[in-house]
């Protein structure tokens, strides 16, 4: 159902601590791919990637342009694409599987708790974010695609 697309650049660090969090969701079917957007790391990314499973798509550049080639790479209806700090709250899934079930193919996305929390991950269509444009270099490419897909985005509470 989802493909989550991971802007890596030397993010081993990272990803033990996102990863873990996909695992349950990929085994129950809500995850169908993990597509790593990766800048030439030269840590263990590229194992972790391998071993994991997960699809590299090679793209030079900042987290924008790395997460349009990602998206570009997923086969799944719906993406959830995080930013390059990979953050993931530990319960991202019951609001996730529970706007699927209701949203009504609206985008959303999980942001940082606070009452103006930063995106950490938008949640959108294939189609919705290619009709928003996708996602492009410079700045904070979540925020800035969501901008674009607003008012229509909600926003998951975690």
């Amino acid at each position: 159902m989802i493909t989550v697309v991971l802007p890596t650049q030397n993010s081993a660090a990272r990803l033990v601590h996102v990863l873990p969090l996909l695992v349950p969701a990929a085994v129950d079917g809500l995850v169908k791919a993990v597509v790593f957007a990766d800048a030439g790391s030269t840590d263990a990314t590229l194992a972790i990637a391998e071993d994991s499973g997960a699809r590299v798509v090679q793209a030079s550049g900042d987290a924008g342009t790395r997460l349009a080639a990602g998206c570009a790479a997923a086969r799944s209806a719906w993406i959830l694409a995080l930013g390059e700090d990979m953050v993931l709250p530990e319960a991202w899934r019951t609001p996730v599987e529970a706007h699927l079930a209701g949203g009504g193919g609206k985008p959303a996305w999980i942001a940082a708790p606070g009452l103006f929390g930063r995106p950490l991950a938008v949640l959108a269509s294939r189609e919705a974010v290619e009709a928003a444009g996708g996602f492009k270099p410079g700045g904070d490419p979540l925020k800035a695609l969501l901008g674009r897909l607003k008012p229509r985005a909600a926003r998951l509470r975690v």
